[in-house]
């Protein structure tokens, strides 16, 4: 008979290094994006976050080669966690309009994802801003190499974008205008440009109110894009009504 010592002790082992990995890759993680969404890319630097985390250097280089590889890990997981958050809504949504004609479902979700997409300034608000600084300034920070490794979350968020506006047009919501990734990508960085202006609230809380400028830029782009007042404004109503987390 085998020696009952040697049955379980290797698997417990293995088991609690690897959350201990998991565990580290967290908090490495975690206090970069504190960093980088208070203070800018050009605060964080290896040395800071092993001072950060009471680690040695070479245990964060371990776990992340360089400092554009954490910082695309930063944003691949904080893109996760917003693709994550719409489908939840998305799905929550769903059973509330499924009723509706195509022609007013397909627009009450492309308000639904213009909803949830500027709630996540109150949601979701350090993974909304680091998506606005990928949209800006990463290219400065992340190696073209590991930015590819970002670039599948990303699309998969943008692909969600452009299926509401190909839905939206395919039945008579929107015309037929420019391609629809063109437009989702004219819609993400003009909402994210406005959602700015909320840093001068102090001076005037009313009309700097980035969330409220948001709101009036996406409907201005869905009227451009051959929605009508009255249809936006009914879709609007139903999304109201369904009264989701998260929008």
């Amino acid at each position: 008979m085998a020696d009952d010592s040697t049955r379980q002790p290797a698997p417990r082992a293995t088991g609690r290094r690897e959350q201990h990995r998991i565990d580290r890759t967290r908090q490495f993680l975690g206090t970069a994006l504190d960093i980088v969404t208070t203070e800018g890319f050009d605060a964080l630097t290896m040395q800071r976050l092993a001072d950060e985390c009471d680690s040695a250097i070479g245990a964060v280089y371990r776990y992340f080669p360089s400092k554009g590889a954490l910082v695309a890990e930063v944003q691949r997981e904080a893109i996760e966690r917003i693709n994550t958050s719409y489908a939840l809504v998305r799905a929550q949504s769903d059973a509330g309009i499924v009723g509706l004609g195509e022609r007013s479902r397909s627009l009450a979700r492309l308000v639904l994802m213009g909803r949830w997409f500027i709630a996540l300034g109150e949601t979701h608000p350090q993974e909304l801003r680091l998506f606005q600084m990928l949209m800006s300034e990463w290219r400065h920070v992340v190696p073209v190499e590991e930015g590819f490794r970002v670039v599948p979350s990303v699309m998969k968020l943008l692909d969600e974008a452009r299926d509401c506006i190909e839905a939206a047009s395919v039945a008579g919501s929107l015309d037929d205008g420019e391609d629809p990734m063109t437009r989702v990508v004219v819609w993400a960085a003009g909402v994210g440009g406005v959602m700015q202006a909320g840093r001068l609230d102090i001076y005037d809380a009313e009309l700097f109110d980035g969330a409220r400028l948001a709101r009036v830029l996406t409907f201005d782009l869905f009227a451009a894009w051959g929605a009508t007042r009255d249809d936006l404004a009914a879709a609007s109503e139903v999304i109201d009504s369904l009264d989701l987390e998260g929008t």
